[in-house]
C-alpha cells in the first residue's frame, strides 16, 4: 500500500489547489471514486460526495482538497520513507495525506472484495477559509451518523478528545490626532487604549482559550499621536455556549471601558467560525479503532487542539459523531514540512481493518 499512497500522493500534490480554486482535484479525486464504483457528485459548493453500498451502518470518511497558498508548483522530494517539500513551497500535505489515505484504503477494500459497511466519502473545499465546504455538506440522504475525519492535529494515528471553538474579532479604536510636543488633553492617543485594555496574547482561562492577535495597524508617522487602530485577532476556546460568549463579552468590555478612559470610542465585531466540540471515548467506531491499533501493538492516544478542522463543522454543528485522526504531517504550511510514508501506510492499513470490522457490527 505504500507505494500506491506515494503514487497517489503525488498526483495529487502536483495539482494547484488552493481555497476557492479546487476545480482541478475535484475532477482527479472525482475519476478516482468512479473508478472505484462510487456512485460520486458534486454539491454546490463543490465538495465530493462518493457512496459506496455495502453491509451494517454507514460510516463517513473525510478529508479537505483544498490548501494554503503559495498553493502551486508543489515537487515532493523523498528521503527513505520522507517526503519533504522542495523548499521553495509548502509540501501539501495538509490534507493530500487525508485524501491519499482515504482513496487508498477505499481501493483496497474494492479491489479485494473485502467485507465493508456503505461508505461515504466526502471529500470537502474551502476548509482552510473557515470550514465553508463541511458547513455546506448535506448527507442527510445517506442517514450516516459516524465517521473519520483524516486530517492534521498529533503525531499520526492520534486522536483529537476535543476540538476548540473559533471566534474572530476585529477592533477598530477611533481617536484623535494631536503633536506630541503639545498638549495631549487635545488628542486620543488609539495605542494607549490598546495598551490599557490589559488583554495577554496567549493562554487563559487555565489553559482552556488562547487569545491571538495577528494583524495590527496604526500610526501615520512618529510624531503624531496616533488617532486610530484596527486590528484583527481570534479567540480559540473549549468553552462553549454562554461561557463562550462571556469570555468573548469580557474582551469587548475591556476595549470599551479603555476607550472610555481616553477620550476615544471602540468598534467591536466578531464573527464564529467553529463550534467546540467533545469526542465521546466510548463511542462505537471510536472503540473500533481503539482496538484495531492496540491489537498491532500500537499506542492509541487522545489529544486535545486548538486547531479548527472539518470536524468542527460535522460534529459541533451538524451533530455527526466523527473523530479526527491525525495524519502525522509536520511543519505544516511550511517550506520544511514533511510526511512518513510509512506512517501514511499505516493509517492506511488501520482505516482497511476498522471498515471490515464495522460491517460486522
Amino acid at each position: 500500500m505504500k507505494e500506491a499512497i506515494e503514487r497517489t500522493f503525488y498526483s495529487l500534490a502536483k495539482v494547484d489547489s488552493v481555497s476557492k480554486n479546487e476545480s482541478a482535484i475535484t475532477s482527479l479525486v472525482t475519476d478516482r471514486l468512479v473508478a472505484l464504483g462510487f456512485d460520486t457528485k458534486r454539491d454546490e459548493i463543490g465538495n465530493v460526495i462518493g457512496f459506496l453500498p455495502g453491509a451494517g451502518q454507514p460510516i463517513l470518511l473525510n478529508a479537505h482538497l483544498d490548501g494554503v497558498p503559495p498553493g502551486k508548483g508543489h515537487i515532493p522530494l523523498k528521503s527513505g520513507d520522507i517526503l519533504k517539500s522542495d523548499g521553495s513551497t509548502n509540501l501539501r500535505a495538509d490534507d493530500i495525506a487525508g485524501v491519499a489515505i482515504i482513496l487508498e484504503a477505499a481501493n483496497v477494500i474494492v479491489t479485494e472484495q473485502k467485507a465493508h459497511p456503505p461508505l461515504v466519502v466526502a471529500f470537502t473545499v474551502q476548509e482552510e477559509i473557515g470550514l465553508w465546504g463541511a458547513k455546506a455538506l448535506n448527507l442527510a440522504e445517506y442517514g450516516v451518523t459516524q465517521g473519520i475525519v483524516f486530517d492534521n492535529a498529533f503525531e499520526a494515528g492520534s486522536v483529537v478528545s476535543q476540538g476548540s471553538a473559533y471566534v474572530a474579532f476585529d477592533v477598530e479604536i477611533i481617536g484623535k490626532e494631536t503633536h506630541p510636543g503639545k498638549d495631549l488633553t487635545q488628542g486620543a492617543n488609539a495605542i494607549q487604549v490598546l495598551l490599557d485594555t490589559g488583554i495577554r496574547a496567549g493562554e487563559a482561562d487555565d489553559g482552556k482559550t488562547r487569545v491571538n492577535i495577528g494583524i495590527l495597524s496604526a500610526g501615520k508617522a512618529r510624531n503624531v499621536v496616533p488617532g486610530n487602530l484596527t486590528l484583527q485577532g481570534e479567540v480559540r476556546s473549549f468553552l462553549q455556549g454562554q461561557d463562550l460568549k462571556a469570555r468573548v463579552d469580557q474582551l469587548q468590555s475591556a476595549f470599551t471601558e479603555a476607550a472610555e478612559r481616553n477620550r476615544a470610542e471602540v468598534k467591536f465585531s466578531t464573527k464564529q467560525l467553529a463550534l467546540a466540540y467533545k469526542v465521546d471515548s466510548d463511542e462505537p467506531l471510536l472503540q473500533t479503532y481503539k482496538n484495531v491499533v492496540e491489537q498491532r501493538g500500537g499506542i492509541f492516544e487522545m489529544k486535545e487542539t486548538f486547531v479548527a478542522s472539518d470536524a468542527n463543522a460535522l460534529r459541533g454543528e451538524k451533530g455527526l459523531n466523527v473523530f479526527v485522526v491525525s495524519t502525522g504531517v509536520r511543519n505544516e504550511h511550511s517550506v520544511e514540512e514533511t510526511v512518513d510514508l510509512s506512517e501514511l501506510e499505516q493509517l492506511g492499513k488501520d482505516l482497511v481493518k476498522v471498515l471490515e470490522l464495522a460491517s460486522t457490527t
